[in-house]
């Protein structure tokens, strides 16, 4: 009998439903004086705290990323001489929120004046370690079936497994692997229920995509 190695990879990904999402917000407020434009933009996100405490238990977190106070200007006839026109605030945050409440909270971000970004989904870190965990054992059973496939068209028995790594650290070509998150615009859409159209945001829940990619080698016993 005589023995040889095969070398394999293997390969998997599933979907988990998202635990809470990030809705990316801004808003911009001008005044004719600097100060008015600073009160302006910190009266916004006093009323963002509010609606966001309002929303209760499904928001996890609203965080104030920066306010830019900053002087604005018009340029006029055909010279486009610069004028002094105002003052601008301009606030940006963020506001994570659990799926369940997405309609709702971002409604409510909404009637305050703000414009929703932009709107991404993602799993706790608890979560995603044990997606990864689950699909790296897929990827290594896809292994398995790889080296049977060989072992089978080379009318081998399939024996022990020799080495067994993450992609590249065999020395062959690495590719990708990881968590896709998902993403998307928030879009308001109208809709039959009897709740007032502008109390709730049609938003779907978003699934994020694990991948995972392993390589091996086995030895096969060639009859």
């Amino acid at each position: 009998m005589t023995t040889a190695t095969i070398a394999v990879k293997g390969g998997a990904s599933d979907e988990f439903p998202a635990d809470f999402a990030i809705v990316h917000f801004g808003h911009q407020f001008t005044a004719p004086a600097r100060s008015e434009a600073l009160a302006g933009g910190n009266a916004v996100i006093a009323q963002l705290r509010d609606a966001a405490a309002n929303v209760g238990a499904g928001v996890r977190e609203m965080k104030v990323r920066s306010l830019r106070v900053e002087e604005t200007f018009n340029y006029v006839g055909p010279d486009r001489i610069r004028e002094h026109s105002g003052w601008t605030a301009q606030v940006e945050g963020e506001l994570l929120v659990e799926p369940g409440t997405i309609p709702e909270a971002v409604a409510d971000l909404i009637r305050t004046g703000v414009s929703i970004r932009h709107l991404s989904w993602h799993l706790d870190k608890d979560t995603e370690a044990r997606a990864h965990r689950a699909v790296r054992r897929l990827a290594v059973a896809d292994t398995v079936d790889a080296a049977n496939d060989f072992a089978f068209a080379l009318g081998a028995t399939l024996g022990r497994l020799i080495t067994l790594a993450d992609p590249g650290l065999l020395g062959a070509a690495s590719f990708t692997s990881g968590s896709r998150m998902a993403s998307h615009r928030a879009v308001a859409t109208a809709g039959t229920s009897t709740t007032s159209w502008d109390e709730l945001v049609d938003i779907d829940p978003a699934v994020i995509t694990i991948s995972a990619n392993v390589e091996a080698s086995y030895e096969v016993t060639l009859v």
